[in-house]
């Protein structure tokens, strides 16, 4: 074996040489045609081609041939280009666009308005667009602002178009890093081609104090300058003491202006995923033991690198399980994330076992065969409410009827498990189940009656879950309900009638023959002379009343016809929009209640917004800001931001 020369250079690998190779290999092509054109290669190696990237054609690239004949092609012949994206050959600079564009990303990306001034952001505007002009961060702020101004008016337009009433949510949240208070108003409705909308309209710091009457005022305040304070149908919020004041005044309000329905029965909602979050944190307290050494457990393998290696390699080699479901640490004051670390744990018990046995310090954690029984009884118990969680903080906020289904099966479950053989779990579930008896009085109207507006459950589907948790006394509780429901149609009925008698009214004009008059004064004069009545017109009143009362109301012809199947995938809203000439008004009134949003989900991710925008390097910014880029960025989703061709139609 000889020794390597001194002088010969030992190769280096610094994760960087297969780009530099690949920089060494590429054959420049001086010709700005290559930048639409596209080489291919053939089977004959002495032969190439070359294809358009806009129309696809193929054309002879050899190099003894030149390039001519590409540049002619692509001077001939009109480029296609994106929709909204002008093409390269008839470009031509717009400083406006560029500025609403700049402003985009701005507002979606969550940056910093110095972010225009960074050598960085220059450099790349001078390179993209020579013609682009610098602007100042005070500058972009303000393009910002007008941006929001002309989009608030759209989204105002917007408003005062939908053709039925809009539904609230409401949710105060603090900044801490600015320790101002905010409240987040989101507008829920069906809009004229029965697609469900949604869009924040208030994202503004409140003055102190922060009670009910305050609060009350703000969003009489919000509804006023949006117009749609007589356009309410509901408001959903959470279970702060607050609310119950604010509600309290905000009815008030509504019934001196005439602008709430059936005396406020349907007005407030209360947040379906709070209270769930409520029971069943209040139940898992009594099981705190168990979960504490679980939770304890994890914490202590994933605390180092070295035992967290040797775990999942145990995981991996001896037990043959997916590794690549981890074992996770729960946060404690999220009860799911909790379930989920209750689930993994299962899902490794085996694994925890063996490491129990070998592991000294970790035997402490380790749980005996009875309390993994347990575990795993627990584990399917919350998964339960777990999936109606899931349902209830959808991103896509599902319409109300998909909520009653998921509620019932927790109040099964909860009613089942006292009455099943784990005792250890009764503590537990009794606890669950005061709570849960709190609310189910109140939101159990709303629930109800928009699951008999979906074809597939209808009232029987009502009943059958009503008779499974009151027994003998469903009917009571069924009767109040379609009472209720009956009552709220009545009101779309007059108001249908009042509608279409005003326009009636406005459209006619009299236009009766002067003999037909002359008559009618004639008969109005007759029935002076003592003794002469004609019958005929009172008769046909008679009849008219009687008819109307003999009638089957739209609602009573809707539950009489049979349920589409139970397990069936519909689109509700599609349903009432086919349904919408027969069912004139119940499609009216359905619009309406299936809007109505069971959880504060869509307020409250506005927050997770507010914590990327109000951040320790930004707490300076003032609220009237916040509430600007919050809005702007919901309004900019709303229309489609996540599609590829966003950019290009807010240009446009």
């Amino acid at each position: 074996m000889t020794m390597a020369s001194s002088n010969t250079p030992i190769p280096v690998d610094d994760g960087f040489n297969e780009y530099e190779s690949s920089l060494k290999h590429q054959k420049s092509t001086t010709s700005k045609v290559w930048d639409e054109m596209t080489k291919l290669e053939c089977e004959n190696k002495n032969e190439l081609k070359a294809q358009c990237n806009h129309w696809k054609t193929i054309f002879s690239a050899k190099s003894s041939s030149g390039t001519s004949h590409l540049r002619r092609h692509l001077n001939s012949s009109t480029q296609p280009s994106p929709e909204g994206v002008p093409s390269i050959k008839n470009y031509k600079f717009d400083a406006d666009e560029c500025r609403r564009a700049i402003s985009t990303f701005i507002v979606c990306g969550k940056h910093s308005f110095r972010t225009v001034e960074e050598p960085g952001f220059r450099y790349m505007m001078r390179i993209a667009s020579p013609n682009f002009k610098n602007i100042s961060r005070h500058t972009a702020a303000r393009d910002v602002l007008m941006y929001y101004a002309k989009e608030r008016d759209r989204v105002k337009e917007e408003l005062a178009k939908a053709p039925g009433l809009i539904c609230l949510t409401s949710d105060n949240w603090n900044s801490e890093h600015t320790n101002d208070e905010y409240i987040c108003i989101t507008a829920h409705w069906v809009d004229k081609d029965w697609k469900l909308q949604k869009r924040i309209i208030r994202f503004r710091a409140l003055f102190p104090p922060y009670d009910g009457l305050n609060i009350a005022n703000e969003l009489v305040l919000c509804l006023s300058q949006w117009g749609i304070d007589k356009k309410i149908f509901s408001i959903t919020l959470d279970n702060a003491s607050y609310n119950d004041v604010m509600v309290s005044c905000l009815k008030n309000r509504f019934r001196a202006n005439r602008a709430i329905l059936c005396d406020g029965a349907f007005f407030q909602v209360r947040c379906c995923a709070h209270i769930l979050n409520l029971i069943v944190k209040a139940g898992l307290e009594l099981a705190d033991d168990v979960v504490g050494k679980i939770r304890n457990g994890i914490r202590y393998k994933k605390k180092s690198g070295i035992r967290r290696k040797r775990f999942y390699d145990v995981a991996d080699k001896s037990f043959h399980l997916n590794v690549t479901k981890k074992l996770r640490q729960d946060v404690c004051v999220r009860w799911n994330s909790t379930f989920l670390m209750i689930e993994s744990s299962l899902y490794y018990k085996d694994v925890l076992d063996y490491w129990g046995q070998r592991d000294k310090d970790y035997q402490m954690f380790s749980l005996s065969n009875e309390e993994w029984r347990n575990v795993a009884i627990l584990c399917k118990f919350l998964k339960v409410f777990y999936d109606v969680t899931c349902i209830f903080s959808g991103s896509n906020y599902p319409t109300a009827n998909l909520y009653f289904r998921g509620v019932w099966k927790v109040h099964k479950v909860l009613l089942d498990t006292v009455k099943g053989p784990y005792s250890f779990l009764n503590p537990m579930v009794k606890q669950m189940q005061e709570k849960f008896n709190k609310y189910w009085a109140e939101y159990s109207l709303i629930l109800s009656c928009a699951a008999i507006l979906d074809p597939r459950y209808k009232l029987n589907y009502v009943q059958y879950c009503f008779n499974t948790i009151y027994g003998i006394h469903a009917s009571d509780f069924v009767e109040t309900i379609l009472c209720n429901l009956r009552l709220l149609f009545d009101e779309y009925v007059k108001k249908s009638k009042s509608t279409s008698s005003s326009l009636a009214g406005s459209s006619n004009v009299s236009d009766k023959n002067p003999v037909d008059s002359s008559l009618d004064e004639h008969n109005d004069n007759s029935a002076d002379f003592v003794g002469y009545f004609d019958e005929s017109d009172d008769y046909k009143r008679y009849l008219n009343e009687s008819r109307t009362r003999s009638e089957k109301s739209q609602l009573d012809i809707y539950l009489e016809e049979p349920e589409l199947e139970l397990n069936s995938q519909i689109d509700v809203l599609d349903y009432w929009s086919k349904s919408s000439v027969r069912y004139n008004e119940l499609s009216l009134l359905a619009r309406d209640l299936l809007a109505i949003p069971i959880s504060t989900v869509a307020s409250e991710s506005a927050f997770s917004m507010g914590k990327k925008v109000t951040t320790p390097l930004r707490s300076s910014l003032k609220p009237k800001t916040v509430q600007v880029i919050i809005c702007l960025d919901d309004w900019m989703r709303a229309k489609g931001f996540s599609t590829g061709n966003y950019y290009s139609r807010i240009i446009v």
